[in-house]
């Protein structure tokens, strides 16, 4: 069986750290291809090297429709998108014999069925993204219609995602894998205690993550333990070091933009207990180091790619949102109102204040995510789909 992944890039974020692990559990069991949407830059050739598990790569370009989870698009861009023909991608297909196409997002949806009509491979679609305006806007609104129509398969990775096709026919929600082998070994070297204690969070540089809503949380911190004999340090992973394009350093020079507001917050903030860490790949080895996790996405999703590694280290965490697929409130982890730094502050202290509490959290985090997310049993799920199809 030839499968070919279709991918909407290679990045430092969740998409892509799941793609490369869904292909480790079915290595093997099927060929498999990848294909790279590629838009006006070359792939990260490092994050390249990590899929070994292609038989072939190849990049193509194909313009992106994107919900509005991630994204705006306007509406005569996304009229524009929809005419496009995936020339390149059917050619691949039918040169190949690929028998699965495995589309890795939503975001593809404008040409399925161009697919279908030209190829006779199968089509399993991968939701990874919200739909906030649902069936009443146009953009959200098309990509629900065209992956009903057109997949013979859809896989959900959470409840959440899944909410416009519960009434389709071959539908499944399971989350993403996570490969315990690669935590396990920092879980043995932890330090069981710790005069320091470190909160953190992991997340791609843009406003939609929170990064000023954890700094404000960390100065209420710093003011609530000033008198006390606690010690933390701040620690955000994900700093974008280098500037990587002009309009990106000009927007810093005339002080604006995201990264700009950061920097200035941190001064406005005095916070002098912050170490911040540039993208890795040794991201388990950060995280490990940590003893509190914080996800302050402003957009109330408390579950990821970070909110799996964090519960697979035994991190106690606090999240926005009101989700419980991942993180059950006051069990695994506390749930809060997003765009609240006070209240993300005093759920941390509660956490502070009992280390009880937060071997309990981390231990219930471990079990429960070791349940749902173990890679050994994702490729079982994803064999028995292609089987099906």
């Amino acid at each position: 069986m030839k499968v070919l992944f279709l991918q909407h890039g290679l990045g430092y974020g969740g998409a892509t750290k799941s793609l490369l692990l869904m292909q480790q559990a079915i290595n093997g069991k099927v060929e498999i291809h990848t294909s790279i949407q590629i838009g006006g830059k070359k792939a990260n050739k490092d994050i390249l090297k990590e899929f070994v598990y292609s038989k072939y790569i190849f990049e193509t370009k194909c313009p992106i429709i994107y919900s509005y989870s991630e994204a705006t698009t306007s509406i005569s861009e996304f009229e524009r998108k929809k005419l496009f023909y995936p020339e390149a991608i059917i050619d691949y297909i039918n040169n190949n014999d690929i028998d699965i196409l495995h589309v890795n997002s939503s975001t593809f949806s404008h040409f399925l069925k161009s697919i279908k009509e030209k190829t006779n491979c199968k089509i399993v679609v991968h939701i990874r993204e919200m739909f906030p305006h649902g069936i009443d806007y146009p953009v959200d609104n098309f990509i629900i219609e065209q992956t009903k129509l057109y997949a013979d398969f859809i896989i959900c990775i959470s409840d959440n995602e899944a909410k416009f096709f519960l009434d389709f026919k071959n539908v499944l929600v399971f989350p993403n894998p996570h490969d315990f082998k690669l935590t396990e070994r920092f879980l043995k070297i932890k330090e069981a205690k710790k005069s320091l204690i470190k909160i953190g969070m992991c997340a791609n540089f843009n406003p939609t993550k929170g990064h000023l809503i954890f700094l404000d949380a960390a100065q209420i911190l710093n003011e609530r333990i000033a008198k006390s004999s606690i010690k933390l340090e701040f620690v955000i992973i994900g700093y974008p070091i280098k500037r990587r394009t002009l309009k990106e350093g000009f927007k810093y020079l005339c002080n604006y933009g995201y990264k700009h507001q950061f920097d200035k917050k941190i001064k406005i903030n005095k916070i002098k207990n912050l170490r911040i860490i540039p993208f890795t790949f040794e991201i388990y080895k950060e995280l490990a180091d940590l003893d509190i996790y914080v996800r302050p996405d402003l957009s109330g999703n408390p579950w990821g790619r970070d909110i799996i590694e964090a519960m697979a280290l035994k991190l106690p965490i606090v999240a926005t949102g009101t989700s419980e697929f991942y993180i059950k409130n006051n069990e695994t982890g506390f749930l809060v109102t997003p765009n609240n730094p006070s209240i993300i502050a005093e759920k941390i202290i509660d956490i502070l204040e009992s280390s009880d509490l937060r071997k309990k959290m981390g231990t219930l985090a471990y079990k429960s995510i070791k349940d749902k997310c173990d890679l050994n049993l994702y490729g079982e799920k994803i064999m028995n789909i292609y089987n099906k199809v």
